[in-house]
């Protein structure tokens, strides 16, 4: 399955000071176009699913300030650990995730000026 949607702004809550935001998608239809192929030469969807998924990330860890005039930007990143559940049916089929055993390799939230903004 491969999907690419618009997502509704007021899905997703951020605190970026406090490297904490929540992304939250609850009977989100969402096209299913079975490959990337189809999907990024406008084919059409096979079908429709319906997504059910929360993200958070919690923050907690170490603050960065960053400041990168070679490459037009500024911010301030939050680390910290991240977490995932995720369900998807379609039809007959359904998917979800195992939330047991999740490793956070990864999990920063930013807030950054660059472009015409930056400076």
């Amino acid at each position: 399955m491969f999907w690419t949607t618009r997502v509704p702004d007021s899905s997703v809550a951020v605190s970026p000071g406090r490297g904490r935001a929540t992304w939250t998608l609850e009977d989100f239809e969402i096209p299913d176009f079975h490959d990337i192929g189809r999907s990024l030469m406008h084919g059409a969807a096979v079908g429709t699913g319906v997504l059910d998924m929360m993200m958070t990330w919690s923050g907690g860890g170490s603050v960065t300030e960053v400041d990168n005039t070679a490459n037009g930007f500024t911010g301030r990143k939050v680390t910290g650990t991240s977490h995932i559940s995720f369900s998807v049916r379609m039809g007959g089929f359904s998917f979800t995730a195992d939330e047991s055993g999740q490793t956070s390799l990864a999990s920063e939230v930013w807030k950054e000026r660059n472009g015409t903004f930056f400076g």
